[in-house]
């Protein structure tokens, strides 16, 4: 395919602001739970230490090099990609990695931290991913606008808002946080720019977003279909009325339940009838799927 202006743009983009990396955590801030989430934090802290180097090595061949604090890692993106790269990223100029984590509990566990007063942890985990997201949002709003470059600040700003909202607040089970998060880094990820690039890279430099839970294969099954489908909504024309069904389908039929069979040896989500009750109605699984007895 013939490259465009837009594809230089995403290149242009990595080179001056960066490559955004969210996590998102679907872990309580109660007893084991809250150690991992700790420990999470304070690793994806320590990934803004490293930097990013691309190659005109073979697409995918990579290289780590550095010390714990200070790591760069060498990515190869084939002969077609580098004659195209911006001046500085074929000198070699290190790409910063930005990481952002958003954490909400929201499971039975999450409840009794709640209750009992423990949930500080989220709190400031969640501002200190929303500041960092800002500055991220900033940087990009600013380069964007100075060079003229196709960006959607308008759909950004009007999404920043709200973001900004529901993380100060700090409402129980409140998952809309996430979702908009998500929308907002898919955006900052240049995501309407690359479809030529996911083609030839598989999405090996986009900005992107990890989803974790205590195992992955439960909560975090809940929350990857839901944006699965929200983006086939948003993006891809699927009706108001199919997004339930499409939900559905994806739980019951997709990959998830073949992750839970591989981990556990039943194809079903570890959820009893009490816990269904306590997640939010977005994070459900369809009648059948659920009841598997290993968390």
């Amino acid at each position: 395919d013939a490259f465009s202006r837009e594809d230089m743009t995403f290149f242009k983009i990595l080179e001056n602001i960066g490559y955004l990396v969210q996590f998102q955590s679907l872990l309580s801030t109660h007893s084991a739970e809250l150690t991992m989430l700790e420990d999470h934090w304070i690793t994806i802290n320590s990934l803004s230490h490293c930097r990013i180097v691309l190659t005109s090595e073979e697409l995918g061949v990579f290289d780590l090099s550095g010390l714990a604090h200070r790591v760069t890692l060498s990515i190869g993106v084939g002969r077609e990609i580098w004659e195209i790269l911006p001046s500085g990223l074929k000198n070699q100029k290190p790409i910063p990695v930005s990481t952002v984590l958003f954490t909400k509990g929201v499971n039975e566990q999450q409840m009794l931290s709640e209750r009992v007063g423990t949930n500080s942890m989220e709190h400031t985990i969640n501002i200190d991913g929303l500041c960092k997201l800002e500055v991220y949002y900033m940087m990009y709003k600013e380069y964007v606008t100075q060079n003229n470059i196709p960006g959607d600040v308008e759909k950004l700003d009007a999404l920043m808002t709200p973001i900004c909202k529901h993380a100060r607040a700090h409402v129980f089970k409140d998952v809309k946080l996430l979702s908009m998060v998500d929308e907002a880094v898919r955006i900052l990820g240049f995501t309407d720019y690359k479809q030529w690039y996911q083609r030839r890279v598989r999405g090996l430099m986009s900005g992107s977003r990890v989803t974790s839970c205590k195992s992955a294969k439960d909560r975090t099954a809940m929350s990857v279909t839901y944006d699965s489908v929200s983006v086939l909504s948003r993006e891809h024309c699927l009706v108001a009325s199919g997004f339930n069904n499409a939900l559905s389908a994806l739980r019951s039929h997709g990959v998830r339940p073949l992750n839970c069979k591989k981990n556990t040896g039943s194809g079903k989500y570890a959820f009893n009838g009490f816990q269904l009750k306590i997640l939010p109605k977005e994070y459900r699984p369809p009648i059948g799927s659920y009841g598997g007895k290993i968390t």
